[in-house]
């Protein structure tokens, strides 16, 4: 996959559903329910436990099927590890040059958090093509309407605290698409492996975005 696919894909996705701080027993059933939802992109954070094994489960099972995300990126070592365990693209609640250029080097998207103008204008220089406003719900869909005015055209998703009902707020201000985590899936629905539920309600999160997406929400 090329750089610049990846990029459109990313942004093409609507819902990156995130799997944090999950076992592997846990994460690969999961990530099978959130897909059959109509999920076309996951984030696997790092700091979860055995994040880059599971990184590496997930592409055997999916190919080149499913966008594999690895987040919470704090180190270039980490970017390098993400990226040979089979990451398509990389993400952090943080900009910093150093994790964007290597994942450039390495021709995979490097998705920043940003919550601040002169972050964006940082990042864009940076060579980031997709910026996520972090944390969203803290700052709310009126900042990144308003944050699209001067930066007419950037590609952000935004995430923390992104809901099935507010979801589609941040879509029409201007999103290409959300980050998702517990609110997709609760730690009791995962506990006693509800897979059903959470596959509902992933798939009326994927509806709202595609209709919002399309204008008609």
């Amino acid at each position: 996959m090329t750089l610049e696919n990846a990029v459109d894909r990313v942004k093409n996705a609507g819902v990156v559903a995130i799997f944090r701080k999950l076992s592997p027993k846990v994460l690969l059933p999961l990530c099978q329910a959130v897909v059959a939802g109509g999920v076309k992109a996951v984030e696997v954070t790092v700091e979860s436990e055995g994040a880059f094994e599971s990184i590496r489960a997930i592409r055997q099972l999916y190919g080149n099927q499913l966008l594999i995300g690895a987040g919470t990126l704090m180190t270039v070592e980490e970017v390098k590890q993400a990226i040979e365990a089979g990451a398509d693209f990389l993400l952090s609640p943080h900009f910093d040059t150093a994790l964007i250029e290597t994942a450039r080097d390495l021709e995979r998207p490097f998705v920043p958090g940003v919550a601040t103008p002169t972050e964006v204008v940082q990042a864009l220089r940076s060579g980031a093509e997709i910026l996520k406003l972090f944390p969203a719900s803290s700052l709310g869909s009126s900042y990144l309407k308003d944050l699209l005015g001067p930066f007419k055209g950037t590609s952000f998703i935004p995430t923390g605290g992104i809901t099935v009902d507010n979801a589609a707020e941040f879509i029409r201000a201007g999103a290409v698409g959300v980050g998702m985590g517990s609110s997709l899936a609760s730690k009791t629905e995962i506990d006693r492996s509800d897979w059903d539920s959470i596959q509902k309600r992933v798939r009326l999160a994927v509806e709202r975005i595609e209709k919002a997406k399309n204008g008609l929400v």
